[in-house]
């Protein structure tokens, strides 16, 4: 397969590989993570030939198909219709454009979010989002033998990632993915590959997995520095007490040296800062925050045709302390919604600003209005003066900008760095009321936990729109589905809305007519079994306390989850009762040549714990709430 050799290569004077090796297993499924700048998109440019690395080749076997779908492309397609340009790499086809039968690519299109009357639109006059979509239709359609996908959810809405989920989970092929979706990474992929300080490491499992282990080698990290420190202190206390025992000299002189050798090693190589974010208090708004009823909206589509977007909508209420996730299809009116209630599009209707309400903006295209040749520090403090240099240097730190990087010009920041910069922009700014349009686009994950960290402990109201299903389901208490030209709202997250939706089946619409080849949707019991029993596959190979989303777990699933669960912290007790009378038995000394082992092991088993003791007291408290 596909194999990297002591790869070496910079960029912009930042060393983003040393010597790296990497092999591309054949079957695997592959989550490509690392942080913002780490050089993921980089590594699949060497690998396609795209770029020459300074030092060390990637092989790829010239027999070997690979499909590749970059962050950012143009499509040469000239004046073919979307149908006719996601066929345009079917190999199969002859002359008279027989081949795969064209159902196959109606069937990806369609699970992409093409509906039948769009396979007949020329993708010209389609946005950049959804060209995007239409090449991935046609990569796919291809069935490469390795698939190597950098960010493919980013112009997907929700349901076009589940599609994509499934569909990747049951590729055939090889797959590498760059992505930051958490959901997806821990539901597809069967291997973890991090890129971090310029080499790659493998973990198998999915992204959660992936995390637990990485806070085991924390915790086993933290336990092998504390006891070398034990010993350090040991040696200087010998050094000082026969440093001039003539006596002792020699075994003196030997502690020096071993000194020497092990002092340059305490330095943590551990390079992760301290996530810590406080907002400045916005003042408290009145109960009704915002307002809007009797809306409608609708303007000129290509083609001259008048596009509906929204047609005289009832009312729509954000009260205070209210989280909203704005879900749906893509070009259903999303975006168009958080415009309207922005005061930055018109509508026919009406609506309200509620008492000392101040509304705080950030739009999918907010880094566009940063200032390229201020540096980062410039541009923060030039919109905050009132803030000291130690306030501005410490909220620029807590939205990981470094020292080093607050030097830096906008201009050279990667789109995630200035997607956070903004982001930091907007929430310091002491609005009670956010309206956030996909502001996880381009974030890595460390960056993602810091804006949700910032937004879980932000005090006013939110609207939020995002196709990132883990971010959105930790955040919101409230979800408004944007559909058909008008907005269902539901209280709860994401998921609880879906398991709401699939649960009332007398208020779910019929399934769609087949128009123009499209067939109908799946009946929402059909829906539902599925989902069903993939959350039994996953709480059967995971266990409970590894699933992000066992709330969607029906009631006799979690008793019985609950129950096994109870039982592991029962024998890990016991465990730990043991390993405890090991340690502490006077038999039993730091001299033992296993004793680093035991205490690593020690440690080990008390994170362990902690986590089942956690997840136990989460589920407890859900079904309480809920099956009660």
């Amino acid at each position: 397969m596909i194999s990297l050799s002591r790869i070496c290569h910079s960029f912009a004077g930042k060393e983003l590989f040393r010597n790296l090796e990497w092999s591309v297993k054949k079957g695997r499924k592959y989550g490509l993570v690392g942080p913002n700048g780490s050089g993921k998109t980089t590594l699949l440019e060497i690998v396609m030939g795209l770029m020459e690395p300074e030092k060390g080749h990637a092989s790829v076997p010239s027999a070997l198909s690979v499909g590749y779908l970059p962050q950012i492309m143009e499509l040469g397609v000239g004046d073919l219709t979307v149908l006719s340009a996601a066929r345009a790499g079917d190999h199969d086809q002859d002359e008279d454009g027989s081949g795969k039968p064209v159902h196959e690519a109606e069937k990806i299109l369609f699970g992409l979010g093409f509906t039948g009357e769009d396979l007949s639109r020329k993708v010209s006059s389609l946005s950049g989002g959804w060209r995007m979509r239409v090449e991935l239709a046609r990569i796919l359609l291809t069935e490469p033998e390795v698939l190597l996908f950098d960010e493919p959810t980013n112009h997907l809405d929700i349901k076009s990632i589940e599609w994509l989920e499934r569909y990747l989970g049951n590729y055939r092929g090889t797959v590498v993915l760059v992505s930051h979706d958490k959901y997806l990474l821990d539901r597809m992929v069967d291997t973890i590959a991090e890129l971090e300080g310029g080499v790659i490491r493998e973990f198998r499992g999915g992204y959660s997995s992936y995390l637990e282990r990485k806070e085991q080698i924390a915790a086993v990290s933290e336990a092998t520095a504390k006891n070398r420190e034990r010993k350090l202190r040991a040696q200087h206390r010998f050094i000082e007490r026969f440093r001039y025992k003539a006596s002792k000299a020699k075994q003196v002189q030997s502690r020096i040296k071993m000194l020497e050798k092990m002092e340059p090693e305490t330095q943590s190589s551990q390079d992760r800062r301290t996530l810590e974010f406080d907002f400045p208090a916005p003042e408290r708004a009145g109960r009704v925050v915002y307002e809007i009823s009797g809306f409608s909206k609708e303007y000129e589509a290509p083609g001259g045709e008048r596009k509906v977007v929204f047609r005289n909508c009832p009312a729509l209420r954000v009260e205070r302390g209210e989280r909203i996730a704005v879900t749906g299809k893509n070009g259903e009116g999303k975006t168009t919604l958080c415009k309207m209630i922005a005061g930055v599009e018109g509508f026919s209707g009406q609506s309200r600003i509620g008492h000392n309400v101040t509304l705080g903006y950030y739009a999918q295209n907010q880094d566009e209005m940063l200032n390229l040749q201020n540096t980062v520090y410039e541009e923060f403090i030039g919109a905050y003066p009132l803030f000291s240099e130690t306030e501005a240097r410490t909220l620029l730190g807590s939205f990981l900008f470094s020292a080093s990087d607050i030097t830096k010009k906008v201009s050279v920041l990667s789109g995630g760095e200035k997607s956070r910069l903004s982001l930091l922009k907007i929430l310091v700014s002491r609005s009670n009321f956010l309206v956030l349009d996909e502001p996880t686009n381009h974030l890595d994950m460390a960056s993602k936990e810091v804006l949700c960290r910032a937004l879980e402990a932000y005090s006013g109201t939110f609207l939020l729109i995002s196709h990132d299903r883990y971010f959105i389901d930790r955040l919101a208490n409230r979800t408004w589905y944007v559909e058909g030209g008008g907005v269902e709202t539901f209280i709860g997250n994401y998921s609880e809305f879906l398991e709401r939706k699939a649960r009332d089946s007398d208020g779910v619409r019929a399934p769609s007519k087949v128009q123009n080849g499209e067939p109908g949707r799946k009946s929402v019991k059909a829906i539902e079994a599925e989902r069903r029993n993939m959350l039994y596959r996953e709480l059967r190979e995971k266990g409970i306390e590894n699933m992000e989303n066992w709330k969607l777990l029906s009631k006799r699933q979690m008793e019985k989850a609950l129950s096994d669960l109870e039982s592991r912290i029962s024998e890990c007790e016991s465990e730990k009762e043991e390993m405890e009378k090991l340690l502490a038995s006077p038999e039993t000394s730091s001299r033992d040549t296993d004793w680093e082992k035991r205490t690593r092991q020690f440690s080990e088993l008390e994170t362990k714990l902690s986590a089942l003791y956690s997840r136990w007291d989460e589920i407890s408290e859900h079904m309480r709430g809920n099956f009660s």
